[in-house]
Protein backbone atom coordinates (compact mmCIF):
# COMPACT_ATOMS: atom_id res chain seq x y z
CA UNK A 1 0.00 0.00 0.00
CA UNK A 2 2.92 2.29 0.58
CA UNK A 3 5.92 2.81 -1.61
CA UNK A 4 8.20 5.28 -3.21
CA UNK A 5 6.99 4.51 -6.65
CA UNK A 6 5.42 1.07 -6.55
CA UNK A 7 5.60 -2.64 -5.79
CA UNK A 8 6.47 -5.67 -7.81
CA UNK A 9 3.84 -6.82 -10.25
CA UNK A 10 1.42 -9.30 -8.72
CA UNK A 11 0.92 -12.57 -10.56
CA UNK A 12 -2.35 -13.43 -12.32
CA UNK A 13 -3.24 -15.92 -9.59
CA UNK A 14 -3.43 -13.08 -7.08
CA UNK A 15 -5.71 -10.96 -9.23
CA UNK A 16 -9.33 -11.93 -8.86
CA UNK A 17 -10.55 -9.66 -11.60
CA UNK A 18 -9.40 -6.88 -13.85
CA UNK A 19 -9.18 -3.23 -12.82
CA UNK A 20 -12.11 -0.85 -12.96
CA UNK A 21 -11.81 2.04 -15.43
CA UNK A 22 -14.21 4.81 -14.37
CA UNK A 23 -14.72 8.03 -16.33
CA UNK A 24 -11.84 10.49 -16.03
CA UNK A 25 -14.05 13.11 -14.41
CA UNK A 26 -14.78 10.69 -11.55
CA UNK A 27 -11.10 9.97 -10.92
CA UNK A 28 -9.97 6.49 -9.87
CA UNK A 29 -7.37 6.34 -7.07
CA UNK A 30 -4.01 7.33 -8.50
CA UNK A 31 -1.51 4.53 -8.89
CA UNK A 32 1.26 5.15 -6.35
CA UNK A 33 3.81 4.42 -9.08
CA UNK A 34 2.79 7.81 -10.49
CA UNK A 35 3.11 9.65 -7.19
CA UNK A 36 5.43 12.66 -7.45
CA UNK A 37 8.11 12.73 -4.77
CA UNK A 38 7.93 16.50 -4.52
CA UNK A 39 4.70 18.38 -4.95
CA UNK A 40 2.87 21.38 -3.60
CA UNK A 41 0.45 20.66 -0.77
CA UNK A 42 -3.05 21.00 -2.23
CA UNK A 43 -5.68 23.44 -1.02
CA UNK A 44 -8.05 20.53 -0.40
CA UNK A 45 -5.51 18.95 1.94
CA UNK A 46 -5.14 22.18 3.91
CA UNK A 47 -8.92 22.58 4.12
CA UNK A 48 -9.24 18.98 5.28
CA UNK A 49 -6.77 19.65 8.12
CA UNK A 50 -8.88 22.51 9.48
CA UNK A 51 -11.73 20.26 10.63
CA UNK A 52 -9.34 18.66 13.11
CA UNK A 53 -8.95 22.01 14.83
CA UNK A 54 -12.50 21.57 16.12
CA UNK A 55 -11.83 18.13 17.62
CA UNK A 56 -8.51 19.04 19.20
CA UNK A 57 -10.08 22.22 20.59
CA UNK A 58 -12.85 20.21 22.24
CA UNK A 59 -10.39 17.79 23.82
CA UNK A 60 -8.11 20.57 25.04
CA UNK A 61 -11.02 22.56 26.44
CA UNK A 62 -12.40 19.60 28.39
CA UNK A 63 -9.01 18.63 29.81
CA UNK A 64 -8.44 22.23 30.93
CA UNK A 65 -11.85 22.25 32.64
CA UNK A 66 -11.30 18.84 34.29
CA UNK A 67 -7.52 18.35 34.74
CA UNK A 68 -7.52 14.85 36.26
CA UNK A 69 -5.48 11.80 35.35
CA UNK A 70 -8.62 9.91 34.34
CA UNK A 71 -9.65 12.73 31.98
CA UNK A 72 -6.10 12.81 30.61
CA UNK A 73 -6.22 9.10 29.83
CA UNK A 74 -9.57 9.37 28.04
CA UNK A 75 -8.47 12.49 26.14
CA UNK A 76 -5.27 10.75 25.04
CA UNK A 77 -7.23 7.76 23.73
CA UNK A 78 -9.62 9.99 21.77
CA UNK A 79 -6.76 12.10 20.44
CA UNK A 80 -4.99 8.98 19.12
CA UNK A 81 -8.20 7.77 17.45
CA UNK A 82 -8.68 11.15 15.79
CA UNK A 83 -5.04 11.48 14.78
CA UNK A 84 -5.14 7.97 13.28
CA UNK A 85 -7.95 9.13 11.00
CA UNK A 86 -5.90 12.17 9.95
CA UNK A 87 -2.84 10.00 9.21
CA UNK A 88 -4.92 7.71 7.01
CA UNK A 89 -6.62 10.55 5.16
CA UNK A 90 -3.31 12.30 4.56
CA UNK A 91 -1.46 9.19 3.42
CA UNK A 92 -4.28 8.19 1.12
CA UNK A 93 -4.24 11.61 -0.55
CA UNK A 94 -0.46 11.51 -0.84
CA UNK A 95 -0.44 8.06 -2.45
CA UNK A 96 -3.72 7.90 -4.35
CA UNK A 97 -5.35 11.34 -4.33
CA UNK A 98 -6.10 13.35 -7.45
CA UNK A 99 -8.28 16.23 -8.61
CA UNK A 100 -11.22 14.01 -9.52
CA UNK A 101 -14.67 14.17 -8.04
CA UNK A 102 -14.16 10.96 -6.08
CA UNK A 103 -11.28 12.37 -4.03
CA UNK A 104 -13.27 15.50 -3.22
CA UNK A 105 -16.32 13.54 -2.15
CA UNK A 106 -14.29 11.19 0.03
CA UNK A 107 -12.61 14.19 1.67
CA UNK A 108 -15.98 15.88 2.24
CA UNK A 109 -17.47 12.78 3.87
CA UNK A 110 -14.47 12.40 6.14
CA UNK A 111 -14.73 16.03 7.17
CA UNK A 112 -18.38 15.51 8.05
CA UNK A 113 -17.52 12.48 10.18
CA UNK A 114 -14.69 14.29 11.97
CA UNK A 115 -16.98 17.25 12.63
CA UNK A 116 -19.52 14.82 14.11
CA UNK A 117 -16.79 13.49 16.39
CA UNK A 118 -16.08 17.05 17.54
CA UNK A 119 -19.77 17.66 18.26
CA UNK A 120 -20.17 14.51 20.36
CA UNK A 121 -16.91 14.65 22.36
CA UNK A 122 -18.43 16.62 25.23
CA UNK A 123 -21.40 14.25 25.37
CA UNK A 124 -19.03 11.31 25.74
CA UNK A 125 -17.21 12.96 28.63
CA UNK A 126 -20.60 13.68 30.21
CA UNK A 127 -21.46 9.97 30.19
CA UNK A 128 -23.30 9.72 26.86
CA UNK A 129 -20.75 8.08 24.51
CA UNK A 130 -23.20 6.55 22.02
CA UNK A 131 -23.15 9.54 19.67
CA UNK A 132 -19.35 9.59 19.64
CA UNK A 133 -19.25 5.84 19.01
CA UNK A 134 -21.56 6.22 16.01
CA UNK A 135 -19.46 9.10 14.64
CA UNK A 136 -16.31 6.99 14.97
CA UNK A 137 -18.08 4.09 13.23
CA UNK A 138 -18.83 6.30 10.23
CA UNK A 139 -15.25 7.57 10.14
CA UNK A 140 -13.89 4.03 10.45
CA UNK A 141 -16.14 2.82 7.65
CA UNK A 142 -15.03 5.58 5.29
CA UNK A 143 -11.33 4.91 5.91
CA UNK A 144 -11.80 1.17 5.53
CA UNK A 145 -13.62 1.69 2.24
CA UNK A 146 -10.91 4.03 0.95
CA UNK A 147 -8.12 1.50 1.32
CA UNK A 148 -10.22 -1.48 0.21
CA UNK A 149 -11.36 0.37 -2.90
CA UNK A 150 -7.77 0.88 -4.05
CA UNK A 151 -7.65 -2.85 -4.70
CA UNK A 152 -11.01 -2.62 -6.47
CA UNK A 153 -9.62 -0.14 -8.98
CA UNK A 154 -6.16 -1.76 -9.15
CA UNK A 155 -6.14 -5.50 -8.24
CA UNK A 156 -2.35 -5.51 -7.84
CA UNK A 157 -2.85 -3.71 -4.52
CA UNK A 158 -4.94 -6.47 -2.97
CA UNK A 159 -1.99 -8.50 -1.74
CA UNK A 160 -1.01 -5.53 0.43
CA UNK A 161 -4.43 -4.09 1.31
CA UNK A 162 -5.50 -7.31 3.02
CA UNK A 163 -3.72 -6.35 6.25
CA UNK A 164 -5.54 -3.03 6.39
CA UNK A 165 -8.93 -4.29 5.28
CA UNK A 166 -9.10 -7.14 7.79
CA UNK A 167 -7.87 -5.14 10.79
CA UNK A 168 -10.04 -2.14 9.97
CA UNK A 169 -13.14 -4.31 9.57
CA UNK A 170 -12.57 -5.97 12.96
CA UNK A 171 -12.02 -2.54 14.51
CA UNK A 172 -15.27 -1.36 12.91
CA UNK A 173 -17.07 -4.33 14.48
CA UNK A 174 -15.70 -3.37 17.90
CA UNK A 175 -16.80 0.23 17.47
CA UNK A 176 -20.27 -0.93 16.43
CA UNK A 177 -20.41 -3.11 19.54
CA UNK A 178 -19.54 -0.11 21.71
CA UNK A 179 -22.73 1.62 20.54
CA UNK A 180 -24.81 -0.99 22.38
CA UNK A 181 -22.84 -1.33 25.65
CA UNK A 182 -22.11 0.99 28.54
CA UNK A 183 -19.58 1.60 31.28
CA UNK A 184 -15.84 0.88 31.19
CA UNK A 185 -16.37 -1.76 28.49
CA UNK A 186 -16.61 1.04 25.93
CA UNK A 187 -13.10 2.27 26.73
CA UNK A 188 -11.71 -1.25 26.35
CA UNK A 189 -13.48 -1.71 23.02
CA UNK A 190 -12.17 1.63 21.72
CA UNK A 191 -8.65 0.81 22.91
CA UNK A 192 -8.75 -2.56 21.15
CA UNK A 193 -10.06 -0.89 17.97
CA UNK A 194 -7.20 1.63 18.09
CA UNK A 195 -4.61 -1.14 18.46
CA UNK A 196 -6.11 -2.93 15.44
CA UNK A 197 -6.02 0.30 13.45
CA UNK A 198 -2.38 0.97 14.26
CA UNK A 199 -0.91 -2.47 13.61
CA UNK A 200 -1.49 -3.18 9.86
CA UNK A 201 1.71 -1.43 8.70
CA UNK A 202 3.64 -3.49 11.26
CA UNK A 203 1.97 -6.81 10.49
CA UNK A 204 2.35 -6.34 6.74
CA UNK A 205 5.83 -4.84 6.87
CA UNK A 206 7.67 -7.91 5.59
CA UNK A 207 5.43 -8.44 2.57
CA UNK A 208 5.38 -4.74 1.71
CA UNK A 209 9.16 -4.34 1.94
CA UNK A 210 9.72 -7.56 0.00
CA UNK A 211 7.33 -6.40 -2.71
CA UNK A 212 9.06 -3.05 -3.05
CA UNK A 213 12.53 -4.52 -3.25
CA UNK A 214 11.46 -7.19 -5.73
CA UNK A 215 10.47 -4.35 -8.03
CA UNK A 216 13.94 -2.82 -7.70
CA UNK A 217 12.74 0.12 -5.63
CA UNK A 218 13.27 1.36 -2.10
CA UNK A 219 10.58 2.85 0.08
CA UNK A 220 10.79 6.40 1.39
CA UNK A 221 8.30 8.92 2.64
CA UNK A 222 7.64 11.75 0.22
CA UNK A 223 8.64 15.27 1.15
CA UNK A 224 4.99 16.27 0.97
CA UNK A 225 3.87 13.83 3.69
CA UNK A 226 6.69 15.04 5.95
CA UNK A 227 5.47 18.57 5.33
CA UNK A 228 1.90 17.52 6.16
CA UNK A 229 3.03 16.33 9.60
CA UNK A 230 4.67 19.70 10.15
CA UNK A 231 1.49 21.53 9.14
CA UNK A 232 -0.60 19.42 11.51
CA UNK A 233 1.87 20.17 14.29
CA UNK A 234 1.21 23.87 13.69
CA UNK A 235 -2.52 23.20 14.15
CA UNK A 236 -1.94 21.47 17.48
CA UNK A 237 0.52 24.12 18.66
CA UNK A 238 -2.09 26.76 17.85
CA UNK A 239 -4.16 25.31 20.70
CA UNK A 240 -1.47 26.49 23.11
CA UNK A 241 -1.90 30.03 21.82
CA UNK A 242 -5.69 29.80 22.05
CA UNK A 243 -5.44 28.30 25.54
CA UNK A 244 -3.17 31.12 26.70
CA UNK A 245 -5.58 33.71 25.30
CA UNK A 246 -8.57 31.97 26.87
CA UNK A 247 -6.77 31.66 30.19
CA UNK A 248 -6.00 35.35 30.59
CA UNK A 249 -9.34 36.38 29.10
CA UNK A 250 -11.07 34.51 31.94
CA UNK A 251 -9.39 36.71 34.57
CA UNK A 252 -11.74 39.60 35.47
CA UNK A 253 -9.01 41.98 36.62
CA UNK A 254 -5.89 41.48 34.57
CA UNK A 255 -3.13 42.45 36.97
CA UNK A 256 0.52 42.78 35.82
CA UNK A 257 1.34 39.25 37.02
CA UNK A 258 -1.34 37.85 34.72
CA UNK A 259 0.09 39.70 31.73
CA UNK A 260 3.60 38.52 32.63
CA UNK A 261 2.32 34.93 32.82
CA UNK A 262 0.65 35.41 29.44
CA UNK A 263 3.91 36.57 27.88
CA UNK A 264 5.72 33.55 29.32
CA UNK A 265 3.02 31.19 28.03
CA UNK A 266 3.33 32.56 24.49
CA UNK A 267 7.11 32.38 24.81
CA UNK A 268 6.91 28.71 25.82
CA UNK A 269 4.71 27.94 22.82
CA UNK A 270 7.14 29.81 20.56
CA UNK A 271 10.14 27.94 21.96
CA UNK A 272 8.41 24.59 21.44
CA UNK A 273 7.71 25.59 17.85
CA UNK A 274 11.34 26.60 17.41
CA UNK A 275 12.71 23.34 18.79
CA UNK A 276 10.42 21.14 16.70
CA UNK A 277 10.95 22.89 13.39
CA UNK A 278 14.63 23.72 13.82
CA UNK A 279 15.32 20.08 14.60
CA UNK A 280 13.13 18.46 11.93
CA UNK A 281 11.99 20.93 9.26
CA UNK A 282 13.09 20.98 5.62
CA UNK A 283 14.46 17.46 5.93
CA UNK A 284 13.45 14.10 4.52
CA UNK A 285 13.19 10.84 6.38
CA UNK A 286 15.92 8.32 5.79
CA UNK A 287 15.22 5.81 3.07
CA UNK A 288 13.43 2.73 4.35
CA UNK A 289 9.94 1.52 5.19
CA UNK A 290 10.60 1.60 8.93
CA UNK A 291 11.41 5.31 8.93
CA UNK A 292 7.96 6.23 7.62
CA UNK A 293 6.42 4.21 10.43
CA UNK A 294 8.63 5.89 13.01
CA UNK A 295 7.61 9.27 11.62
CA UNK A 296 3.98 8.38 12.20
CA UNK A 297 4.25 6.68 15.60
CA UNK A 298 6.54 9.30 17.16
CA UNK A 299 3.99 11.97 16.32
CA UNK A 300 1.23 10.29 18.32
CA UNK A 301 2.74 11.02 21.77
CA UNK A 302 4.35 14.22 20.48
CA UNK A 303 1.14 15.87 19.28
CA UNK A 304 -0.95 14.53 22.16
CA UNK A 305 1.58 16.07 24.55
CA UNK A 306 1.41 19.40 22.72
CA UNK A 307 -2.36 19.32 23.23
CA UNK A 308 -2.02 18.43 26.93
CA UNK A 309 0.51 21.23 27.42
CA UNK A 310 -1.94 23.69 25.87
CA UNK A 311 -4.69 22.62 28.28
CA UNK A 312 -2.33 22.98 31.23
CA UNK A 313 -1.26 26.45 30.11
CA UNK A 314 -4.87 27.58 30.28
CA UNK A 315 -5.19 26.36 33.88
CA UNK A 316 -1.87 27.88 34.92
CA UNK A 317 -2.83 31.29 33.52
CA UNK A 318 -6.15 31.36 35.39
CA UNK A 319 -4.16 31.07 38.64
CA UNK A 320 -1.34 33.42 37.65
CA UNK A 321 -1.00 34.98 41.13
CA UNK A 322 -1.41 31.76 43.07
CA UNK A 323 -0.12 28.21 43.09
CA UNK A 324 -0.44 25.83 40.19
CA UNK A 325 -2.61 22.80 41.03
CA UNK A 326 -0.26 19.90 41.73
CA UNK A 327 -1.86 17.59 39.16
CA UNK A 328 -1.61 20.27 36.48
CA UNK A 329 2.05 20.93 37.30
CA UNK A 330 2.88 17.25 36.86
CA UNK A 331 0.82 16.98 33.67
CA UNK A 332 2.45 20.06 32.18
CA UNK A 333 6.02 19.02 32.97
CA UNK A 334 5.51 15.42 31.88
CA UNK A 335 3.94 16.50 28.59
CA UNK A 336 6.84 18.87 27.89
CA UNK A 337 9.33 16.10 28.69
CA UNK A 338 7.59 13.78 26.22
CA UNK A 339 7.67 16.52 23.57
CA UNK A 340 11.43 16.98 23.96
CA UNK A 341 12.13 13.25 23.86
CA UNK A 342 9.96 12.74 20.78
CA UNK A 343 11.76 15.59 19.00
CA UNK A 344 15.06 13.85 19.73
CA UNK A 345 13.56 10.64 18.36
CA UNK A 346 12.52 12.37 15.15
CA UNK A 347 16.05 13.64 14.57
CA UNK A 348 17.20 10.02 14.48
CA UNK A 349 15.04 9.19 11.47
CA UNK A 350 15.76 12.30 9.41
CA UNK A 351 18.47 12.78 6.83
CA UNK A 352 20.95 15.33 8.07
CA UNK A 353 23.33 17.58 6.23
CA UNK A 354 26.43 18.79 8.01
CA UNK A 355 24.74 22.15 8.59
CA UNK A 356 21.77 20.42 10.22
CA UNK A 357 24.07 18.43 12.49
CA UNK A 358 25.77 21.60 13.68
CA UNK A 359 22.45 22.52 15.34
CA UNK A 360 20.95 19.12 16.09
CA UNK A 361 23.81 17.33 17.83
CA UNK A 362 24.40 19.72 20.73
CA UNK A 363 20.69 20.42 21.15
CA UNK A 364 19.72 16.73 21.23
CA UNK A 365 21.92 16.06 24.24
CA UNK A 366 20.49 19.07 26.01
CA UNK A 367 16.89 18.06 25.31
CA UNK A 368 17.36 14.67 26.95
CA UNK A 369 18.82 16.33 30.06
CA UNK A 370 16.05 18.94 30.11
CA UNK A 371 13.40 16.22 29.84
CA UNK A 372 14.75 14.66 33.04
CA UNK A 373 14.80 18.05 34.78
CA UNK A 374 11.22 18.77 33.74
CA UNK A 375 10.03 15.43 35.09
CA UNK A 376 11.58 16.28 38.47
CA UNK A 377 10.56 19.94 38.50
CA UNK A 378 7.15 19.63 40.24
CA UNK A 379 8.79 17.76 43.13
CA UNK A 380 10.83 20.89 43.96
CA UNK A 381 7.74 22.82 45.02
CA UNK A 382 8.36 25.55 42.48
CA UNK A 383 4.79 25.19 41.25
CA UNK A 384 3.70 27.03 44.39
CA UNK A 385 3.76 30.23 42.34
CA UNK A 386 2.45 30.15 38.76
CA UNK A 387 4.59 33.01 37.47
CA UNK A 388 7.81 31.53 38.84
CA UNK A 389 6.81 28.11 37.50
CA UNK A 390 6.34 29.44 33.97
CA UNK A 391 9.50 31.52 34.22
CA UNK A 392 11.66 28.52 35.11
CA UNK A 393 10.17 26.39 32.30
CA UNK A 394 10.66 29.19 29.76
CA UNK A 395 14.27 29.60 30.89
CA UNK A 396 14.94 25.88 30.54
CA UNK A 397 13.51 25.86 27.01
CA UNK A 398 15.49 28.95 25.99
CA UNK A 399 18.80 27.22 26.71
CA UNK A 400 18.72 24.61 23.89
CA UNK A 401 17.46 27.20 21.41
CA UNK A 402 20.33 29.57 22.25
CA UNK A 403 22.90 26.76 22.20
CA UNK A 404 21.60 25.52 18.84
CA UNK A 405 21.63 28.96 17.24
CA UNK A 406 25.11 29.61 18.60
CA UNK A 407 26.42 26.34 17.16
CA UNK A 408 24.76 27.01 13.82
CA UNK A 409 26.23 30.54 13.62
CA UNK A 410 29.69 29.14 14.32
CA UNK A 411 29.23 26.65 11.49
CA UNK A 412 27.88 29.14 8.96
CA UNK A 413 30.14 32.03 9.85
CA UNK A 414 33.48 30.62 11.08
CA UNK A 415 35.97 33.12 12.33
CA UNK A 416 38.62 34.02 9.79
CA UNK A 417 42.14 33.29 10.81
Amino acid sequence: MYGRSGFADIGPAQIMSGPIHPPSWWGAPRDFRQRPQERKIGWLELFYDLVYVAVIGQLTHHLAAHPTWATLGHAFLLFCMVFWSWVNGSQYYDLHGNDGLRTRLMTFWQMLAVAAVAITVQDAFAGEPRGLAIAFCVLQFLITYMWWSVGLYDPSHRAFNIFYTVNYLIALALLLTSVFVSGPVIIWLWTAALVLDLTPPLIGARRIVRGVRADGREFTASTSIVERFGLFTIIVLAESILAAVAGIAAIPHKHPAAWAAFVLAILIAFLLWSLYFDMTSEQETRTGYAYMQWLMFLHFPLLASFSIAGACLKVVLTSAQGPVPETVAWMFCLSLAVVLLMIVGLTRIMKEEEEDRSYIRPVSRLLVALAVLLILLPATGIAGHALLFLGVIATLLVVPVVVGIRSWVRYRFPRRT
